[in-house]
């Protein structure tokens, strides 16, 4: 039995979404993938976290005293304040405000400033001649800061790509969960370089 035209274009409504065509439109992405992708995340990180503290121990040679902690600490607000913006920009492109794309743009401008902090930091070292093969102090400092800014890196053309989106008006609710999933995953980045952070510029310990 055919279904009547009225019931093949019907709309999905309620009280927290427009009303939007189902027929030809794919349902909204679930950010679930993304939740468990960041659980193996939290993994590979916190392994690679407890083998730098231990392995730091017996580390000989230059070691925290030859990071730049202050200027590195302006680069990490940098970050950090990112997420804040994301969050506005967030808010104002489910109210189907354009200016939501700017803020999408400047997170991503944020953290690629926080980038460049991170190659500041990699020319200060090899201006002392200090490589990832130095000691194991720095085959650790290299590993994770290389690894958290790859996860940045990714992150960028993400965010510009929803920027473009929402000046388009283009954030409609079928993206509503692909939105969900890059939020989630660029908090994680900056909830992680808190704790990079205090580890490997701030602790004193062993």
């Amino acid at each position: 039995m055919t279904a009547s035209p009225a019931r093949q274009n019907a709309t999905v409504q309620g009280p927290d979404h427009p009303p939007y065509p189902t027929r030809g439109v794919a349902a909204p992405t679930n950010p679930l993938a993304m939740l468990v992708f960041l659980a193996t995340d939290v993994v590979t990180f916190v392994l690679l976290l407890v083998a730098h503290v231990y392995l730091r121990r017996t580390s000989t040679g230059p070691g925290q005293d030859a990071l730049s902690a202050g200027p590195e600490f302006w680069f990490s607000l940098l970050l950090w304040a990112s997420s804040g913006v994301l969050v506005l920009a967030d808010r104002l492109s489910r109210g189907g405000n354009l200016r939501a794309g700017w803020l999408y743009f400047l997170t991503a401008l944020m953290g690629a400033g926080f980038l460049v902090g991170q190659a500041l930091e990699y020319a200060h070292l090899a201006g002392q001649g200090v490589a990832v093969d130095r000691n194991l102090f720095f085959t650790g400092f290299y590993t994770l800061t290389g690894l958290h800014g790859l996860h940045i890196l990714a992150g960028l053309p993400m965010l510009v790509g929803l920027g473009v989106l929402a000046l388009r008006g283009g954030l409609t609710p079928r993206r509503a969960g692909a939105q969900a999933a890059l939020s989630l995953f660029w908090h994680f980045v900056d909830a992680v370089w808190v704790v990079l952070f205090l580890v490997i510029y701030v602790w004193k310990g062993p």
